[in-house]
């Protein structure tokens, strides 16, 4: 296995904008690869932008846009700036470990606070807990929101899937413990894997947990398999699910699993959460401007970035969309879809 190598990277632009019909226009993402090293992350393709493997190359060689919130602030200070949703960790998790070093967390948010920018953040990870007190003055004056994302309750399952994650019941406390200090916070089922985590008792048993713990539903999406994370899945299956392998050769012809499958998969995902009464978070919203309150951060001017390679100023994808395609997933013994569940669309 190879060290982890970190890569600073001075950014021109960190806001990219976001395809139509997913309820936010902007996406921003820190940093580029993830130690989390999820086996289905449809971002590894970002790598190759690099000429790197999308493989172990993408865990293992972050980049770290360690002049974001300058950037940033210069971005939110243009006078066409519109003030809408903006939404972090659409690519990569702005949390994953190297946080913790680089910090660039608080003042993301706090510049998007101070330019009445609405926001919402996707994670897996703990960390997020550290930020409490700047998301909570945050909220007093922006609309916001926190989702961390489920595959599984079954933790040896999860750790396969998202080797370098906290286990899920941790991701439940979390996110109770977001929600107890006033900060909007729900769970997004995502990705659901065909075999793997799409059986009806699975979902039942994970959305019953999550309304349990007093928490909304997000959103939910089904698994879209880019190219370049197909090695990386296809050799996980190998070797811990074989009798799935040829079902997803078969299933995942193009990025997407069967549109026959993705209905009933997304009808039976509704039809469980109606029984369990689960809620759905509300989306930020952008307010009319009021009147300024003070800086949440300084209000000096940020210093010029050192001029980026080509290489470093290419935007950063925008979100793993949920379109359908078509895909035999259960046929024979190949998995627990044969009683596909149901999802409404993702938010």
């Amino acid at each position: 296995m190879m060290g982890l190598q970190v890569i600073e990277v001075h950014a021109k632009s960190v806001l990219n904008r976001a395809p139509t019909g997913y309820g936010f226009r902007w996406t921003l993402n820190p940093y580029r690869g993830c130690q989390h090293a999820c086996v289905y992350c449809f971002a590894r393709y970002t790598h190759t932008f690099f000429d790197l493997d999308p493989g172990e190359a993408f865990s293992r060689v972050i980049f770290v846009k360690i002049n974001a919130v300058q950037a940033l602030r210069r971005e939110l200070r243009r006078s066409t700036w519109r003030h809408e949703h903006v939404a972090i960790g659409t690519a990569t998790d702005p949390y994953q470990p190297l946080e913790g070093r680089y910090r660039l967390m608080p003042g993301i948010i706090r510049t998007l606070a101070d330019f009445y920018t609405p926001f919402s953040i996707v994670t897996k990870n703990t960390m997020i807990l550290r930020d409490i007190p700047v998301l909570q003055e945050a909220a007093r004056r922006v609309s916001l929101t926190v989702t961390l994302s489920l595959t599984t309750l079954d933790p040896a399952l999860a750790r396969e899937l998202e080797p370098d994650t906290p286990p899920p019941a941790q991701r439940l406390r979390v996110a109770q413990t977001l929600q107890a200090h006033g900060i909007p916070t729900g769970i997004a089922l995502a990705p659901i894997l065909p075999g793997l985590t799409d059986g009806e008792a699975q979902l039942r048993e994970l959305i019953e947990a999550i309304t349990t713990h007093g928490l909304p539903i997000a959103f939910f999406q089904v698994l879209r398999l880019y190219d370049a994370t197909r090695p990386t899945l296809f050799a996980y299956l190998s070797q811990h699910h074989p009798r799935l392998l040829a079902a997803y050769r078969r299933g995942y012809v193009a990025k997407d699993p069967p549109a026959t499958y993705v209905r009933q998969l997304y009808e039976q995902v509704e039809r469980l959460l109606r029984e369990a009464g689960a809620s759905r978070l509300t989306p930020p919203e952008t307010p009319p401007l009021q009147q300024p309150l003070p800086l949440l951060t300084e209000n000096t001017a940020p210093p010029e970035a050192a001029r980026p390679s080509r290489a470093q100023e290419r935007a950063s994808p925008a979100v793993d969309s949920c379109s359908t395609a078509g895909s035999p997933f259960s046929q024979g013994d190949t998995s627990p879809t044969a009683d596909l569940p149901p999802p409404s669309t993702a938010l």
